[in-house]
């Protein structure tokens, strides 16, 4: 070993030019990487560190009031199909299955409708008397709503407390359904009969999350229990059903396995006339303030990537440049080595050896690199200066192992080429035998 160690040496004195370039490319590439890296991260931390926090844990969902329980089991126009049955999803019985996913505390009906007022464009949720989703609204100020006249508005309007006793002029869309829905078209929207309502101001709350952060209603506990007509003209909402559920999460960090569980109680239906949806429209869950920054954040970050990853393929280009154009000036060397009678696993080891000298080198000079530029040249999003995290150092100095782990694939092949009489004999034969 330490004949490969000396041989190294000297080459590493002969070429010195060659590995020095191949060093810097290591390091500006794994300082390059160090700190986009770190840059990003900063960015991710400040654009989450704004988002709502999971204290909200709900999933809340617009749903339509009725489905087709039994579509067409078949395409053949001679195949009689079955008469269309709806059912109700607003049912006790229907509602109670939805309750009874795992990781889904309880469930909360109401009517989310879309506002004009004083206060401009708001939700005006009116949420069913009795349901649990009362007892998270942060009440600050007032008392709750006892009835559909009365209503809680939130602490982000200005002066909020100045308006508890007034009557707010509400106007509201007629339509319950918004027309952009993908629904059965038999499914029929009762519109709202009283589109300008007078409501009184009983209370003030506190947001917890932009699922609930409008105008607070109340509602009556509607239930349907069933649509008995087999293939009807339409199926209608019998005014007023709720449009939107509330499901309560034990553990907020599961939200999506939950929607998964519910999609499958409400499979989509593809040989209906018209193809339908789970009731399940448009969902939000407690982390989709954070998901989407965190989204936003890489999608500006991908063109920084795009640029670490062709510092990535030049370096790695050069690297191997390097070594063959290395390896073209000494084919002498490594004749004379063969000559001598030294093996071609020795060979290959010794060059390695070189190569792998120079990647530790440059992997280390390449976090310095990086440490003085996040250090005193760049600042991040935050203001501060940007931390590189061991696990983006550990990512950098796997990916310059693995670069170099490829480029000493060239000293190894060339290395083991044989002379004229080894290729044609296919086995090693020594130039200088040792005399017994």
């Amino acid at each position: 070993m330490r004949d490969v160690i000396d041989l190294a040496r000297a080459g590493l004195r002969q070429k010195l030019g060659t590995y020095l370039v191949m060093t810097l490319l290591v390091a500006v590439t794994v300082a390059g990487y160090l700190v986009v890296s770190s840059y990003w991260q900063d960015a991710a931390e400040v654009s989450t560190g704004t988002a709502e926090p999971l204290n909200f844990p709900y999933i809340k969902a617009h749903v339509v009031h009725a489905y087709l329980s039994n579509p067409p089991v078949s395409r053949d126009p001679e195949v009689p199909a079955p008469p269309r049955k709806y059912v109700p999803l607003f049912n006790d019985k229907e509602l109670e299955k939805i309750t009874k996913i795992n990781n889904v505390a309880s469930l909360s009906a109401a009517l989310s409708q879309d506002s004009f007022s004083r206060f401009g464009h708001l939700e005006y949720l009116s949420i069913e008397t009795g349901n649990a989703l009362w007892e998270d609204l942060d009440l600050r100020e007032g008392r709750l709503p006892e009835n559909s006249r009365e209503i809680l508005i939130p602490d982000t309007i200005p002066d909020a407390s100045s308006y508890i006793g007034q009557v707010i002029r509400l106007r509201v869309t007629r339509a319950i359904v918004p027309q952009s829905f993908w629904k059965d078209p038999l499914l029929k929207d009762a519109p709202d009969p009283e589109t300008t309502k007078d409501l009184r101001v009983v209370g003030v709350y506190r947001p917890s999350s932009q699922m609930l952060s409008g105008l607070v209603g109340w509602l009556e506990v509607r239930r349907v229990d069933d649509y008995p007509e087999r293939d009807p003209d339409n199926v209608p909402m019998d005014w007023p059903v709720p449009n939107t559920l509330f499901l309560k999460l034990d553990d907020p960090t599961k939200a999506h396995s939950v929607s998964l569980s519910w999609r499958v109680l409400y499979p989509e239906m593809p040989e209906a006339p018209y193809p339908m949806i789970p009731p399940s429209k448009v969902e939000w869950y407690p982390d989709i303030p954070e998901t989407m920054m965190k989204q936003a954040t890489q999608e500006v970050a991908m063109p920084m990537f795009a640029n670490t990853l062709n510092a990535f393929s030049l370096s790695a280009i050069g690297i191997f440049a390097g070594m063959f154009m290395s390896f073209l000036d000494r084919r002498k060397e490594l004749g004379i080595m063969k000559t001598v009678g030294i093996e071609s696993s020795r060979i290959a080891a010794t060059i390695s050896t070189e190569v792998i000298f120079c990647g530790v080198l440059g992997t280390v000079a390449g976090a310095l690199i990086a440490g003085a530029v996040t250090t005193y040249l760049v600042t991040g999003i935050s203001g501060n200066p940007i931390a590189i995290p061991w696990t983006a150092l550990l990512r950098g100095v796997s990916v310059a192992a693995i670069i170099l782990a490829a480029a000493t694939y060239i000293p190894n092949a060339m290395a083991r080429q044989g002379t004229v009489m080894e290729l044609l004999y296919g086995r090693p034969i020594p130039i200088v035998r040792k005399r017994s």
